[in-house]
């Protein structure tokens, strides 16, 4: 059945299932999650699903990845649209980046930081390097876009690094942040000690690693 359709409503139908495990994914635990319900979301069957994602872990592998290259493309537009930037601008860019991920891309964040305990484990190895791969070339075009827009402040390794060093911190800061919730419901009891502001200390960490790491690196 799935062979009748054009590239181009493949690739709709595949984006479709993708969206509706987004969705899911901002309401549940991704182990509750199953094909079934994005099958029944996107009005297939589950074995329309497992015809364009052999396993869950493949399809919310393909999310994390593709939408990180999208994500990537995003900040490459918007800097070349944008000033020349100096060594100042640059980290308040940066940081202001923490707050954006945070906010507008909370999923791509979570899905990271279940990446290598749960989805390596029954996703597609050929498929998810050849995705990371281009997940990479997306990342050093990145940094080579940066390297222009600062005149050479870091080099585009450099640039690329601080991108996953921002993801690891943020990462860690929202899985601390879920401690007064429990499988996406909130506990009756509170822990006020262990409350984190996530985008403020996001964005604090950021600036002290930036700080010292520009000072290593920086080339003035």
């Amino acid at each position: 059945m799935a062979n009748i359709y054009t590239p181009d409503q493949r690739n709709a139908k595949r984006q479709a299932m993708m969206q509706a495990a987004v969705r899911l994914f901002t309401q549940q635990s991704y182990t509750a999650i199953t094909m079934q319900q994005i099958a029944t979301a996107v009005g297939s069957s589950k074995g329309t699903v497992f015809h364009y994602f052999a396993t869950k872990e493949d399809l919310f592998m393909s999310i994390l990845l593709e939408n990180y290259q999208a994500y990537f493309q995003q900040l490459i537009t918007e800097l070349t649209a944008g000033p020349q930037l100096t060594r100042a601008t640059f980290s308040e860019w940066l940081v202001e980046q923490s707050q954006n991920l945070i906010e507008h891309h909370a999923t791509l964040v979570r899905l990271n930081a279940i990446r290598g305990p749960i989805l390596e484990g029954k996703a597609n190895m050929a498929e998810t390097v050849a995705q990371r791969n281009r997940l990479y070339a997306v990342s050093q075009q990145l940094g080579a876009t940066l390297v222009r827009k600062t005149d050479h402040l870091l080099s585009q390794s450099q640039f690329s690094h601080l991108f996953v060093i921002q993801s690891g911190q943020i990462s860690g800061l929202m899985n601390m942040a879920s401690l007064a919730r429990f499988n996406h419901q909130t506990l009756s009891v509170a822990y006020p000690d262990f409350d984190v502001q996530v985008v403020l200390e996001a964005q604090r960490q950021l600036r002290y690693y930036l700080m010292g790491y520009l000072r290593d690196y920086a080339q003035d």
